[in-house]
């Protein structure tokens, strides 16, 4: 008699899981399920704590999609301030002449890697053919 008071006690008062309840107490969770299915607020208990816990899941799930959606947002507004930047670039080294430059060029393709020893950019044959009127090399 004593154990089913403390599992009600624990249940009803404390607010404990079944599984905490049987971890507390050493016993199954089939023999307080058994226990608490006798109480007659048993059932009104456990649909409470499941609108509860509905509730809750659909707070954390408003949350994530909240979040979800702002990052979303956060970062194509960040891609779309890199392209306006890269469109204005691109526009700046267009505009002064008819073809680009050798600099903008080298900033432009990632194909010319720095040799150190000639201290120049070199035409990166490895990676693709280099068109004809591509230079194959770029004083630094």
């Amino acid at each position: 008699m004593e154990k089913k008071k403390k599992i009600e006690d624990l249940y009803f008062e404390e607010k404990m899981s079944l599984t905490e309840i049987a971890n507390q107490l050493n016993v199954s969770i089939s023999y307080i399920s058994r226990i608490l299915r006798e109480n007659i607020h048993y059932k009104t208990e456990q649909e409470r704590r499941k609108a509860q816990n509905r509730a809750t899941r659909r707070e954390k799930q408003k949350e994530l999609i909240y979040k979800l959606r702002k990052n979303k947002s956060n970062q194509n507004l960040m891609e779309n301030q890199q392209i306006k930047e890269q469109h204005k670039q691109a526009t700046k080294e267009l505009s002064k002449r008819k073809t680009i430059g050798n600099e903008a060029l080298r900033k432009w393709c990632s194909l010319y890697k720095y040799d150190k020893e000639k201290k120049r950019y070199v035409f990166d044959d490895n990676q693709t053919l280099k068109p004809r009127d591509f230079p194959l090399y770029i004083k630094a």
